[in-house]
């Protein structure tokens, strides 16, 4: 049985090249945060199309002309934690809260109307992740990140951090186990 160093290194091997091979594909540089304020940051390089449609609300149609299209290919991501990270705050910033909700773990019980209450509004959020950490422990890998939430409206901009959890290859873990997800995430007012 490897051990749970020889696990976190290829954990991190696995994201390195993945790294690498995105680079490979585009020669502009990594972003070092995620943000739903700047579309060229938002999409990963892909050979999938993204594919999508926004929600019913008529605020979700489009922001400041951007399509609205979303990679759903992040629900099924198993390597790359930030993909599902780009994918939710994407669904935010065009207001598709049914798709935001699948971004997070059955356990959590996110509904889209919870992120309809937290996020909708005359003017929406910007929501900003920053990069994670990596941690394995007992079959499962978490990736945390700082986020920070800022509102254009009178609301209060917010600070916290933002946490996925993927189950490992372990047998008996069901497909949707074995896929990245958040699990949780706690802001506190700035």
């Amino acid at each position: 049985m490897p051990s749970r160093t020889a696990k976190l290194l290829c954990v991190l091997l696995a994201g390195a090249l993945s790294t690498l091979a995105a680079c490979k594909q585009d020669d502009s540089p990594a972003p070092a945060a995620i943000s739903t304020e700047s579309p060229g940051l938002s999409e990963p390089p892909s050979s999938e199309e993204p594919v999508g449609e926004p929600s019913d609300d008529p605020s979700g149609a489009a922001v400041d002309g951007i399509a609205a299209d979303l990679d759903l290919g992040a629900l099924n991501e198993k390597a790359d934690p930030e993909r599902l990270l780009r994918f939710y705050t994407n669904a935010i910033r065009v207001g598709d809260w049914a798709a935001a909700a699948r971004a997070w773990s059955l356990d959590a019980q996110m509904t889209p109307e919870k992120l309809r209450a937290e996020f909708s509004g005359d003017a929406g959020p910007k929501v900003a992740v920053g990069k994670g950490d990596w941690e394995t422990a007992a079959g499962s890998s978490f990736y945390e990140a700082p986020l920070t939430i800022t509102f254009a409206d009178a609301r209060e901009s917010r600070r916290g951090s933002i946490v996925l959890h993927r189950t490992n290859e372990v047998p008996g873990a069901s497909e949707l186990q074995l896929v990245w997800r958040i699990q949780r995430s706690s802001t506190v007012p700035q």
